[in-house]
């Protein structure tokens, strides 16, 4: 069988990959993720105004960083791997994950309160979240993303007291969005419509299907 490399120590994409009973290796990714994330946004400057109107151009923005971060993560463990002539090439595993409303990406809190302002702004509404993953091997690359749109509940007095107890747990400050969905943050939450795994950091089922694109029995 392949070499599955997972190039993240999110302990969270650890736990979601060990779900498909697959043997996998973990190493950090070292990625300047800044000059990616400026490198689309001066793309999407000088690129023409997408005719498709169905969607927010914020959360097309959003998909395509994710996605590029995932394939930089990706290619970033990638390089630093010797051929082995004896076995199948590496396939290595890059995931990204980004929250998003329809005037912002929220990345993860600078301070309490930067995230008493994410949680109080998602309040009451919908926003997205992506997820991209990139697929690589010396041969091949797969480069997908997975959604779903998360609804949290008003912001009334039970909610106002559920983000003060969320921030004094400390969860949220390393997590886009400020807010986990696998933890007391889902609390907080109203509905979800699509992936819930790529909320966690994961799209789990899809990533275990496109690697029987690569790995060998």
């Amino acid at each position: 069988m392949s070499r599955i490399i997972l190039a993240s120590k999110s302990p969270r994409r650890f736990e979601l990959l060990s779900m498909t009973g697959l043997s996998f290796e973990v190493k950090d990714a070292h990625v300047d993720e800044d000059a990616v994330v400026e490198k689309i946004l001066r793309e999407n400057r000088t690129s023409e105004t997408d005719s498709d109107g169905s969607v927010p151009p914020m959360y097309r923005t959003a998909e395509r960083i994710c996605c590029a971060l995932s394939e930089a993560k990706a290619s970033a463990v990638l390089e630093t791997l010797t051929d082995d002539p004896d076995s199948d090439s590496p396939v290595v595993i890059g995931s990204d994950t980004i929250v998003v409303t329809e005037n912002e990406i929220l990345g993860k809190p600078a301070d309490e309160k930067d995230a008493r302002r994410m949680l109080t702004l998602l309040s009451g509404k919908t926003h997205r979240v992506y997820t991209g993953v990139a697929l690589l091997s010396k041969d091949h690359k797969t480069i997908f993303s997975s959604l779903a749109d998360v609804t949290f509940h008003e912001l009334d007095e039970l909610q106002d007291r559920l983000i003060d107890s969320y921030i004094a747990s400390g969860s949220p400050m390393d997590k886009a969005g400020a807010y986990g969905i696998q933890d007391t943050g889902s609390l907080l939450i109203d509905s979800i419509c699509g992936d819930y795994y790529a909320v966690v950091g994961l799209p789990v089922a899809e990533v275990y299907r496109r690697l029987t694109e690569f790995i060998q029995p």
